[in-house]
């Protein structure tokens, strides 16, 4: 009779008790690391296409072709170097250049050279070198951001890295990066833009507005 005794009622509410704790420890540890490795793993590919744009802009120094001098370039500009028989730096071709390299196609990718108009103390060197990157895996999801040489979540203009970021494309205000122990003034380049959306205002409809105003109230005033 007392080898087919079951569980008293208490004995399994202990038993459930001590489940429950353990699954209020070890779920939000595992939920971090799952995170983690969603982050490693979108920062990787951050990490590519930043690379694969640096690769596209040496093969354009090493060329000779020349860059524009605008502050904000999108992918819908389409001016050509008749010099060369090729890309100025801008356009859907410059775009696929980049993205058939990696193999991705982020929602939104953008990098920043050293700006290329005359009249800043750039060299050229530094008129086709990356300085500054934004890049976005999927609509809405977190920013990831790449300067003074490593990526991370925080933008760079929360800690004061950059100043004087333009919300337009034809705006003629200067842009400039804290990097390296000096202000180097900056060029956008929108190499990604899914929907295509407008580089004019603020709106949270708009690219600008998209990054600066809809993330940070998705993710919190750190995140952007």
């Amino acid at each position: 009779m007392r080898k087919n005794k079951g569980f008293t009622l208490v004995e399994l509410i202990v038993v459930l008790v001590i489940l429950a704790i353990l699954a209020a420890i070890l779920v939000p540890t595992l939920l971090g690391y799952i995170d983690k490795a969603r982050q490693r793993e979108d920062i990787n590919k951050a990490k590519a296409c930043m690379d694969a744009a640096q690769a596209a802009f040496v093969e354009a120094y090493g060329k000779n072709i020349p860059i524009q001098n605008k502050n904000v370039i999108g992918i819908t500009d389409t001016t050509r170097s008749s010099n060369f028989g090729d890309i100025n730096c801008v356009g859907t071709d410059f775009q696929k250049k980049i993205y058939n390299l990696v193999d991705e196609e982020p929602y939104m990718f953008v990098v920043a050279t050293g700006n290329c108009n005359k009249s800043e103390t750039v060299t050229k060197h530094e008129m086709y070198t990356v300085y500054y990157a934004i890049y976005v895996p999927k609509k809405d999801a977190r920013p990831y951001y790449f300067y003074d040489g490593a990526w991370t979540t925080e933008n760079a203009t929360n800690i004061g890295s950059i100043k004087k970021i333009n919300s337009t494309a034809t705006t003629d205000g200067t842009n400039t990066l804290k990097t390296g122990g000096r202000e180097l003034q900056i060029q956008y380049y929108i190499i990604g833009n899914a929907d295509n959306r407008s580089l004019s205002g603020l709106g949270e409809q708009t690219f600008w507005g998209y990054l600066r105003t809809y993330l940070p109230k998705k993710y919190g005033d750190k995140a952007l």
